[in-house]
């Protein structure tokens, strides 16, 4: 019976997190798509070189070259993203494992909470691995 509840949110929580990442994936083309078309009709407005170096010396213009890149996450982005899912699933094993010791539920929990701890403790050990790389390939300023 309890086994059954856990495969039940697993299964909801999975398919609420594919739902997020297929939206949120259309927001990010659809936000590149506009971006792209207002960068395209500002560059054919200009009519020579000359005029486009003018602009490019600009406020406005050092804005625009700033805004022509394909990623706009900062590098430590990807290592908070590691953090924040390391910790929810580092609760939720120890929530497991918590219940199993309880005698709450089946001892089939003790196997998905193991494994979830595991899982957990390796996204956090991928983020402090990715710091410490960009820190000490000097790809980041250290005092950010």
């Amino acid at each position: 019976m309890q086994t059954d509840v856990v495969a039940l949110i697993a299964v909801f929580g999975t398919i609420c997190f594919i739902t997020w990442t297929i939206f949120s994936s259309m927001r990010r083309l659809r936000l590149a798509r506009v971006q792209a078309d207002v960068q395209t009709i500002l560059l054919s407005r200009f009519d020579s070189a000359q005029n486009m170096a003018a602009y490019v010396q600009t406020d406005a213009g050092k804005q625009f070259l700033n805004g022509i890149r394909f990623e706009q996450d900062s590098p430590h982005a990807p290592m908070l993203a590691c953090v924040r899912w390391g910790i929810v699933i580092i609760f939720l094993g120890a929530a497991l494992c918590i219940l199993r010791a309880m005698g709450s539920v089946d001892a089939d929990t003790i196997v998905p909470g193991v494994l979830a701890l595991a899982l957990g403790i390796a996204f956090e050990v991928a983020a402090f691995v990715s710091w410490y790389l960009y820190r000490s390939l000097g790809l980041t300023d250290p005092r950010s």
